[in-house]
């Protein structure tokens, strides 16, 4: 019989997507908070799949996630001034070529969150929709698709902004605030390695789930 619970969820996954259009039009910071709710989703599928493959996706997931929001989190803030917080669009026009560390650092971010491989919100995702399939929800899997690849627009919207338009803003180097050079640093390359060598630390989730229980 075919799972009820696959079609629960769907209404869920189209508010987010108004949720999206309707909020992540201009300003960054909102939009990185609304997507948050596109990103539950995601957990959410995991979490339905259920199992130790379930469980494991999220927690990975969910290690990948931090290192992603936390990072373009930190871009927010280096591009920021005292009064003036340029959070809007419009405020990142050029900033790629202005500050070409602000600029690769967010598009890792991005692309990540994106799920563009190979990078970790891509992995994470991966292993989320692949327990959700071979839950018998595949249904619910190829909903979460469809949204990610929606959300596509929204996040490389940024980058097309950071990299084909120009513009004013004034940009701090970051190497002039230590901590959040370091925080940058760090970020960018837990998002990268997650993405590239995501075995060790799934079955780090996976045992760690395994406790658990």
């Amino acid at each position: 019989m075919n799972r009820m619970a696959e079609s629960a969820p769907t209404p869920r996954w189209l508010h987010n997507a108004a949720t999206m259009s309707r909020y992540m039009q201009r300003n960054i910071k909102r939009m990185l908070a609304y997507s948050s709710v596109a990103h539950a989703g995601y957990l959410l599928v995991g979490m339905v799949a259920g199992g130790i493959d379930g469980g494991s996706a999220v927690l990975f997931y969910l290690i990948g996630y931090a290192f992603m929001t936390l990072g373009a989190f930190a871009v927010v803030i280096a591009l920021g001034r005292r009064g003036q917080p340029n959070e809007n669009l419009d405020d990142y026009a050029g900033v790629g070529f202005r500050s070409p560390f602000l600029g690769a650092a967010m598009a890792v971010f991005m692309l990540s969150l994106s799920g563009i491989p190979p990078l970790a919100g891509f992995v994470g995702k991966f292993y989320i929709f692949s327990a959700a399939v071979k839950s018998g929800y595949t249904g619910l899997a190829i909903i979460g698709v469809l949204n990610s690849v929606v959300s596509v627009y929204y996040y490389v919207g940024v980058l097309v902004r950071m990299y084909m338009t120009e513009g004013t803003v004034q940009v701090t180097a970051p190497s002039s605030r230590p901590y959040l050079f370091a925080t940058l640093l760090l970020t960018v390359t837990g998002t990268v390695l997650l993405g590239l060598f995501p075995s060790s630390l799934f079955e780090v989730a996976r045992q760690s789930f395994l406790a658990l229980h």
